[in-house]
C-alpha cells in the first residue's frame, strides 16, 4: 500500500490521492499541506482556514471530502478531544498517536514516548481473534500552566 512508504511527505500523500482518482487541485494541495504544517489536531474549519491563508482557499466541501477519502486510505485520523467537531490529524504509518488533551485550555499535546498499551492490544487481538487492530488514546487532565 502506497500510504506505507518509507516517505511520508506531502507529495507522497498526493501521489496516493492521484492514484486513488482524485484529480490534484490547488485547493487539494493546500489541504494537504496544512496538515503537514499542523502543530496538532485541526477542525475541518481549520484546515479550511490553514489552506485559505497559504492561498488556496478550499470551500468546506472540498475540505470534507478530501478529508474523508484520507480517513479512508489511512492518511489522517480523528482525534478524540471531547468537543463539538471532529479533530483530524496525519497518520505517519511510522509513528503512533496518543495525547493528552488539557481541559481547561484546550492544548493538545502528542505523547512522545512508546505506545503504553501497545502489548495490550497484541494481547487482545490473539484473544479475540481480530486483525489490523488500532487504537486511539487520549488522557485527559489538567496542563501545568493551568494547575499553576
Amino acid at each position: 500500500m502506497a500510504a506505507k512508504e518509507t516517505l511520508f511527505s506531502p507529495e507522497s500523500v498526493i501521489a496516493m490521492l492521484r492514484s486513488e482518482g482524485l484529480r490534484i487541485t490547488k485547493k487539494r494541495s493546500g489541504i494537504v499541506q496544512a496538515l503537514f504544517e499542523a502543530k496538532e489536531p485541526m477542525s475541518l474549519q481549520e484546515i479550511q482556514a490553514s489552506a485559505a491563508s497559504a492561498g488556496a482557499s478550499p470551500d468546506y466541501a472540498t475540505v470534507f471530502r478530501t478529508v474523508q477519502l484520507m480517513e479512508q486510505l489511512h492518511l489522517v485520523h480523528k482525534v478524540n478531544l471531547r468537543r463539538s467537531c471532529s479533530y483530524y490529524e496525519l497518520s505517519d504509518p511510522r509513528k503512533h498517536y496518543d495525547h493528552l488533551v488539557c481541559k481547561e485550555c484546550g492544548l493538545v499535546l502528542l505523547i512522545d514516548i512508546p505506545c503504553p498499551i501497545g502489548d495490550a492490544e497484541r494481547k487482545i487481538a490473539r484473544q479475540y481473534g481480530f486483525r489490523n487492530l488500532s487504537h486511539s488514546l487520549e488522557f485527559f487532565g489538567t496542563c501545568k500552566s493551568c494547575a499553576d
